[in-house]
């Protein structure tokens, strides 16, 4: 489980990385971090399954409200994007929203990881 915990934090600070050239930077670099250092407090058991769930809610609501209005519009702009060479809003909001699906996907994992850790010990 250590492996799988320090990959995903490792992940996680390359995505914030990445966001250094970003229109808004320091929300995003903030919005992947966060997952990274519960990545690395998780291998410490160092997280509450409270935080861990609500985490994962707030992530999995501000991948809601990013997501494109319509996904069939997002699929064609993608496609025209590719063949175009060129960047749309709409394909940078439906990315972003998929980035932070990623990390409350994440969230979720630690906290069912978490709660049957909490189970068996009570065993």
């Amino acid at each position: 489980m250590r492996i799988v915990s320090y990959t995903l934090g490792i992940l996680f600070v390359l995505f914030s990385l990445v966001q250094l050239n970003d229109p808004d930077p320091l929300f995003w670099i903030l919005a992947y971090m966060i997952p990274a250092i519960a990545s690395f407090l998780f291998t410490h058991r160092k997280l509450n399954q409270h935080v861990l769930l609500a985490l994962a809610i707030m992530y999995l609501i501000g991948c809601i409200i990013w997501f494109p209005p319509s996904f069939q519009e997002w699929i064609y702009a993608e496609g025209e994007a590719s063949s175009l060479g060129m960047k749309l809003p709409m394909i940078e909001e439906a990315r972003e929203s998929m980035g932070l699906l990623m990390c409350s996907l994440t969230f979720v994992f630690f906290w069912l990881k978490s709660k049957a850790k909490s189970s068996n010990a009570s065993v």
